[in-house]
């Protein structure tokens, strides 16, 4: 590493997408935990089908990048010279490697090991919601470029097979990446996030990506903070927007989770910035178990269905707010209520309530309320489970048009 002078090794991590964007205090960070290895002409750096557990940064000479054929030998594929980098996505998982990479001559390399990155990113959330977004868009990039230049002829059959593989992994890690932004780990832990709160949810995108997001944040012991939002669309774009609010949300909840409508004029404005050309609806419920209190503020979104046990029914929530990214200075209302034990909550988006039919009819607000208290009142203990099921048989074969998301809280 003596060789290399920290700003030298910035300037080469600034060239790679998936580290772009960085503070220069995050690249510093970044640095000492690059490992400088040298090998010489015809070494294996990594090895077709092993475990992939660090990414590689080429400083010095030439490599090329090999695969496997049906014969036996290993088909050329490209070849990479510096500045180039290699096996990024094992930072975000652990597959094997998906093709070797062998030295054409004395070659230098920073490694950085998945280990390492990990325990960067876990305490740092902005160099984690970066590199994420990053990585996203990259994914997304050779998603576009391999479906523009899909044309088959007999000739480069195998080519574009190749290319289907590529695919097929870029959106394996595009579907990793968003189950980052919708916070998968704490929403399918078998205990709840708050005493005395039980949780079920359902989602699904309508392609293998989607722009619903659903975040959840536990404030302190008694407290936590909801959020679930739709971007305009779905898709890559909107699975881009995703990433933006997931950004927003770990750069900001900790000093304004505990406000609904100061986060919400947050998010709105982060969202103008950051991609004013797409908008988003959101909802917010901050629970307060130790004060037995919900707070809802609302962003152009639907309201959550609130039924109370006490009263056996359905409570009319009143908020306003427009969705995020369409008014600059935009002002968010925000309604309080308590809970009560057997109350139960439901936060949904609108891909639920607008698919339709075989008749163009569409499930609706209606039916998804009339159905919701019907299964509430009975204590039905999968709720959720039911609802959705309930969706697709409504829907029948006419194909899900838009992602699909329930959130369902029960006190």
């Amino acid at each position: 590493m003596d060789r290399y002078s920290d700003r030298e090794i910035s300037g080469i991590l600034r060239n790679i997408p998936i580290f772009q964007g960085l503070e220069k205090s995050d690249y510093r960070e970044i640095i000492p935990l690059l490992r400088l290895e040298k090998y010489p002409p015809g070494a294996r750096i990594m090895r077709e089908g092993a475990r992939g557990d660090s990414m590689c940064i080429i400083i010095r000479g030439t490599v090329k990048v090999t695969k496997a054929d049906e014969a036996g030998g290993e088909a050329h594929i490209e070849t990479l010279h510096p500045g180039s980098y290699f096996g990024e996505f094992a930072l975000v998982d652990n597959m094997p490697r998906s093709a070797s990479i062998i030295g054409v001559e004395d070659t230098e390399v920073f490694r950085l090991e998945k280990r390492d990155f990990d325990a960067l990113l876990a305490r740092n959330p902005a160099i984690s919601t970066m590199f994420y977004k990053n990585c996203l868009e990259v994914t997304f990039s050779r998603f576009r470029n391999t479906i523009s230049n899909f044309a088959f002829t007999q000739g480069d059959l195998r080519v574009k097979s190749t290319r289907l593989d590529e695919l097929d992994r870029d959106l394996s890690e595009a579907r990793k990446i968003q189950s980052y932004f919708i916070n998968r780990e704490l929403l399918d832990h078998e205990h709840p996030f708050l005493p005395g709160v039980r949780h079920s949810y359902v989602y699904k995108p309508c392609i293998e990506i989607g722009g619903d997001f659903l975040n959840v944040t536990v404030l302190r012991p008694d407290m936590a903070a909801i959020i679930i939002a739709d971007i305009m669309g779905h898709g890559i774009t909107s699975a881009l927007g995703t990433g933006v609010l997931r950004g927003a949300c770990s750069l900001a909840m900790e000093k304004l989770g505990g406000k609904p409508t100061r986060f919400m004029k947050y998010l709105s404005s982060h969202f103008m910035k950051v991609i004013p050309q797409l908008y988003a609806t959101c909802y917010y419920a901050l629970l307060d178990m130790k004060r037995r209190r919900v707070k809802f503020s609302k962003a152009g979104h639907p309201h959550p269905l609130f039924w109370k046990k006490s009263g056996g029914d359905l409570v009319a929530i009143e908020c306003q707010g427009t969705g995020l990214g369409l008014i600059k200075k935009a002002e968010f209302g925000e309604a309080e209520y308590d809970i009560a034990p057997g109350d139960k909550i439901l936060l949904y988006t609108d891909g639920i309530i607008e698919q339709q039919n075989g008749e163009g009819e569409e499930y609706s607000e209606k039916r998804l309320s009339e159905r919701f208290r019907e299964l509430a009142a009975r204590g039905e203990e999968k709720i959720v489970a039911v609802l959705y099921d309930d969706v697709t048989r409504f829907a029948g074969k006419t194909p899900i048009a838009d992602d699909m998301t329930l959130f369902l809280l029960e006190f």
